[in-house]
């Protein structure tokens, strides 16, 4: 009977091993392209997720790694795989050559989008922001006013002291962005002043899209942007 249970678990790790490895080959082919043009995209560090008492993941999406893109100078690359660890602002990679998670150098990257079409860019740091890490802000929407998202992992704040438990706390800060530099929203307070536009019709908008500002704060922030850039100069 131990034999037999021996068996099937030495299968079952060479079948699991086998339907990996074509995965983990288009990885570290993907990989060897960036490579080709940019050798000095890889930092040498290997990729370590430090946090693991912490419940959940210091990713961005999940902690599954998968396909994106990346732009570098004029280069743009399909297909790269990619994970974002917003604990640190790391973009990371797949190395064909350790066969393990890299740290990608952040320096050399301007753009990148996730598998689910979130596209992060790399912008100046604004006045007063004290998490800028390195740079990687989330597009949301672009044109004559801009609106963007720093998205950061920090510890949760324990809530009972009954029952000890360490997680993570996703905490997202918006942006506008005017005459090509992006601005901290503070609050709730001047955002039609400060965007040009009709207090009136943009209350009246909102209320028809049933959105607040607490409750649906990007997708408010979304509509004032765009009736700011619908506004004629």
């Amino acid at each position: 009977m131990l034999k037999v249970l021996f068996v099937a678990i030495v299968l079952t790790a060479a079948l699991q091993a086998k339907a990996q490895e074509p995965f983990s080959k288009q990885y570290a082919d993907k990989y060897k392209e960036v490579l080709q043009f940019y050798p000095e995209i890889n930092t040498g560090t290997h990729y370590i997720e430090e946090n693991r008492s912490l419940e959940g993941h210091p990713f961005y999406l999940s902690a599954k790694i998968d396909f994106g893109s990346l732009t570098i100078g004029d280069f743009y690359f399909e297909n790269v795989p990619l994970q974002y660890d917003i604990w640190e602002d790391w973009i990371i990679s797949f190395s064909s050559v350790f066969n393990q998670r890299m740290i990608l150098n952040h320096q050399k990257i301007d753009r990148f989008k996730l598998i689910d079409g979130s596209t992060f860019v790399k912008r100046e740091q604004p006045d007063g922001f004290l998490f800028h890490a390195n740079g990687f802000y989330r597009e949301i929407v672009t044109g004559k006013t801009g609106l963007y998202a720093k998205h950061r992992k920090q510890k949760k704040q324990e809530s009972s002291t009954i029952e000890l438990k360490r997680s993570y706390d996703e905490v997202v800060r918006y942006f506008f962005e005017l005459d090509g530099e992006l601005v901290p929203i503070l609050g709730k307070r001047n955002l039609f002043e400060t965007l040009g536009i009709s207090k009136k019709q943009a209350k009246q908008e909102l209320k028809r899209a049933g959105l607040r500002y607490k409750k649906n704060k990007e997708a408010y922030l979304q509509t004032l942007v765009s009736m700011s850039n619908n506004v004629q100069p």
